[in-house]
């Protein structure tokens, strides 16, 4: 019999072993105790007839309840189970009622407010006319495995959102590569048969005009390359206003051109343990998207702060351009080369960048937008 199920015994049998056969095995309530210790688990049980509940000792340190707390059936075991889980947990208790026991896995809360991860067991309690009156049961605590668990599942997302970019950028890439090269092909072919020079001199431009595309395309294959590499440095830290300066000073021309104001709040978390020349890029890609998509009847204005909640830091991108339509085009938005105006060509690959550059961190980065209200980029640490 293994502990859970010796557990579930001990619960049942607790109110009736007599206090003879308890001294007969001095050794059983510490094997109990220390094992219930050891794994993290509480047990429980429900008295339906009596309308009572109990939970042990181990499962009131499991929940942090005071000593004098009384488990109410009707009343306050709801409670110890996350608002996400009420419904469930109601429905599974009810069809325990009716004889199907369970197992789960379940979000629960302790008395002093603090959520848990647990595994959760029931089977239902018969009487001698084998009516069920009761559910009997134990919950054992497995928030790390759980934290860990998640952690795995969104890192198997990050790696899959990561790959069908890397795979669709490849396929550009080729195919851009394959373009230019027989652009250049029949360049010079043409070129090696003309007489005329005026000829010779458009097809010599248009030349130079391929190979910087062909710079180009090397030039944006290459920071992707970097990205993946860089991300391995070790993390310092970081000032988000000197990585600000810094993004400023790269792209000033663009800055006073268009006009542009920049407000900031880095006050409730100046710093993070970060890559400087990630943070760097990431502020200047954010800030020059702002300005190529900026609103035709204003000037250009970036609202960006810090924010630190519950440890965790956060960095908000605000602006009042063009904005776009997140439902219908929100999955498009970091893909390579995209644009929501008809009337700009977007050639660069910034947004792409700051997606690869956030998440070969193990960060996020949401959008929230509006048509002609402007955009608002959030990038979790």
């Amino acid at each position: 019999m293994n502990f859970l199920a010796q557990k579930r015994k001990k619960i049942l049998l607790q109110e009736s072993v007599p206090t003879t056969s308890r001294r007969e095995h001095p050794f059983d309530n510490f094997y109990y105790k220390e094992i219930a210790r050891l794994t993290g688990a509480g047990g429980y049980g429900v008295d339906f007839v009596n309308k009572t509940s109990f939970i042990d000792p181990q499962g009131r340190r499991l929940l942090k309840v005071p000593e004098d707390f009384k488990p109410s059936l009707t009343q306050n075991l709801l409670q110890f189970y996350a608002d996400s889980e009420k419904l469930r947990v109601m429905d599974t208790f009810a069809a325990c009622q009716e004889g199907i026991p369970f197992a789960t896995t379940v979000k629960m809360v302790t008395y002093t407010g603090e959520e848990f991860w647990a595994r959760a067991i029931g089977k239902p309690m018969y009487n001698q006319n084998e009516e069920i009156i009761g559910v009997q049961g134990v919950f054992q605590d497995i928030t790390t495995e759980k934290n860990k668990e998640l952690e795995l599942q969104n890192s198997v997302k990050t790696i899959a959102s990561q790959n069908e970019r890397l795979f669709n950028y490849a396929n550009l890439v080729s195919h851009n590569l394959r373009s230019h090269a027989n652009n250049l092909k029949l360049s010079l072919e043409l070129l090696q048969d003309l007489d005329n020079p005026k000829d010779e001199k458009e097809l010599i431009n248009g030349l130079s005009t391929i190979s910087e595309e062909l710079c180009n395309t090397i030039a944006h294959l290459n920071q992707v390359v970097t990205i993946q590499d860089t991300s391995n440095t070790k993390k310092q830290r970081t000032s988000f206003a000197e990585c600000l300066q810094n993004a400023e000073k790269g792209i000033q021309h663009l800055l006073s051109e268009s006009r542009t104001e920049i407000y900031t709040d880095f006050s409730e978390a100046p710093t993070i343990e970060y890559i400087p020349s990630f943070l760097v890029s990431i502020l200047q890609n954010l800030i020059s998207n702002a300005i190529q998509f900026r609103h035709a009847d204003r000037n250009p204005v970036i609202d960006i702060y810090s924010l630190e909640i519950e440890g965790k830091i956060s960095l908000v991108v605000k602006d009042n351009g063009q904005g776009f339509d997140v439902e219908k085009n929100g999955d498009k938005i970091f893909n390579m080369h995209q644009t929501f105006d008809s009337g700009k060509e977007n050639r660069g690959i910034g947004l792409f960048m700051v997606k690869n550059q956030v998440e070969a961190l193990d960060g996020s980065i949401t959008v929230e937008s509006e048509p002609g209200n402007g955009s608002v980029f959030r990038i979790s640490f």
